[in-house]
This record gives C-alpha cells, structure tokens and sequence, in this order.
C-alpha cells in the first residue's frame, strides 16, 4: 500500500510540516536516510511524535513526499536542459557535456541524499512505489534524450536514436551514481574527481554517439 501523507490545513501546521521537512532534509543529509529515525526527525525540527504522524504515517511516507517533490524539480530540470528547441543552436558536444554535469551535480547536491535514499528504498522494494517514482523520471528523461538526439540526428552516426537514448542513459547514470552516491571510498583504485568523471564520461559518450563532429 501506497504511503500516504495528509497535508496541513492552518498556517502552524503548515510552519511545523516545514521544521520537519527541513529537519528530515540536514538528517537524511548527515547520515543517511536507513540511519535516521522519526525521533531523531522531531527532535532536530523541535516538534512531536503526534506531529509527525498527523502528516505522515511512517518514515516511508515523508520520504516519499520529499522524492516527490525531489523528482518534480528534476523533471522539469532535465525538460528544459533537453529541449531540442533551446538547444538547437548549440554544438551537440556542449549540450551532452552540460548533460553530463547536471546529472554529477544533482547527485553531488542537496538532492543527493534523498536521491540515494529512493534508489535504495526502490532497489530493495521491487514493483514498490519507490521504483515507480525512480523509474518515471528515468522514463522522463530517457525519452527527452531521444528526442534532443532525433532531432540532432544528422551530427551522430548511431542508427537508433532511440536505443543510443535508453542505452546511453544507463551508461551515464550508472557511471554516476555508482561514483558519487554509493562510492565508499573516493580515493580507492576506481576513484576519479568530479571533474575527471564528467569529463571521461561526456567523451564517452560522444564517442558511442558516433558524434560526426569529432571524426572530422
């Protein structure tokens, strides 16, 4: 069943919804999402147990408010950074790079902690409505991709905008998240700075593209 959240109706509860989030955000931020409790969430926001669950009816459920919120942001992120029209005068190597840095950057930022912590919840919760929620923007920004690469097709000698869409994106994000939410130790025998990471990746995948520009 679904995780539910029952949104305030007077200014105060609204005022303590916002110490909650906020509280839940730094918490989420400092040790992980498995690692916080809903004590530790109301004590940081100064408020009550009974407050909490008058919104809220687990963990889950504001976890699901703020992915919600998290993944709308992106959304309309990646909408904008993809749109074939803004980015039509633009060289197609400097469109995938800018790909690539906003996607190490909203794993990087303050979203990374929520990020992190709905992969986990999907990963370990199949068919669950974390993996929907995960899965809907990878569709969102899978089927933005193609259209930017359809309508850029003349540039790239990869068949199938459709294909270099959903396969590029898996190498993409993989490569990233793997890098900066999971990696345990940035200076282990697979570690790369941010920079190096979008760097190699951008070429990567400009080079998978079959990116005409660069075979001239």
């Amino acid at each position: 069943m679904p995780s539910t959240f029952r949104p305030p109706r007077q200014q105060r509860s609204a005022a303590t919804l916002d110490r909650i989030v906020k509280a839940a955000e730094e918490l989420f931020a400092e040790g992980g999402f498995e690692a916080t409790t809903v004590d530790d969430i109301v004590a940081r926001a100064g408020s009550s147990k009974g407050s909490f669950y008058a919104r809220f009816t687990d963990k889950q459920a504001l976890l699901a408010y703020l992915g919600g919120e998290c993944l709308s942001r992106a959304k309309a992120t990646w909408a904008e950074l993809l749109d074939p029209e803004r980015t039509a005068s633009r060289p197609l190597d400097t469109v995938i790079e800018e790909l690539v840095r906003n996607l190490v950057a909203d794993y990087r930022g303050s979203d990374g902690p929520l990020m992190r912590a709905l992969t986990i919840e999907a990963r370990q919760q199949p068919g669950g409505e974390f993996q929907e929620m995960t899965d809907d923007l990878d569709r969102h920004i899978r089927d933005s991709l193609e259209g930017l690469l359809r309508a850029r097709s003349a540039e790239i000698s990869h068949p199938s905008p459709k294909r270099a869409a959903r396969v590029g994106l898996l190498m993409l994000d993989a490569s990233t998240r793997e890098a900066v939410l999971f990696a345990t130790d940035r200076g282990g025998p697979l570690g790369v700075s941010d920079a190096e990471l979008r760097r190699e990746l951008t070429r990567g995948y400009l080079g998978y593209l079959g990116h005409l520009a660069d075979q001239k």
